[in-house]
C-alpha cells in the first residue's frame, strides 16, 4: 500500500495471502476483515505500520457470485496478522475492594 498524502508513493506497508485461502473460505469471500500491515523496507519489519479494512470474493466459472455490501455482517473481527509479526500484548489487572 502506498501513501497517495504528504510522502507520495512511500511504502507504507504490505500483506501476502494467497487466493485460495480466500477461495475455500464460505461463499468464497474475505468479509470485512482488519488486516495488518508491515513495512519490508523498514528496520524492523515486525513492527504493525498500519492497518486496513478489506473484503474480497474469489469467483471461478460456474460459481454464485456473492455481492459484498457495507450491510453484510463480519463472520467475526480478528485481525489478520502475517506469521512475522510478534506482537506485544500487555495485560492490566486492577482490583477492587
Amino acid at each position: 500500500m502506498l501513501d497517495k498524502g504528504f510522502f507520495k508513493n512511500t511504502h507504507i506497508g504490505k500483506f501476502d495471502f494467497d487466493l485460495s485461502y480466500i477461495y475455500f473460505m464460505e461463499k468464497h469471500t474475505l468479509l470485512h476483515k482488519w488486516i495488518a500491515l508491515s513495512n519490508p523496507e523498514a528496520e524492523d519489519f515486525s513492527e504493525i505500520t498500519a492497518y486496513v479494512k478489506i473484503s474480497i470474493s474469489v469467483t471461478a466459472s460456474g460459481d454464485e457470485q456473492y455481492e459484498i455490501t457495507e450491510t453484510n455482517e463480519a463472520e467475526d473481527n480478528n485481525v489478520l496478522m502475517p506469521p512475522q509479526l510478534n506482537p506485544s500484548y500487555y495485560q492490566l489487572k486492577f482490583r477492587f475492594f
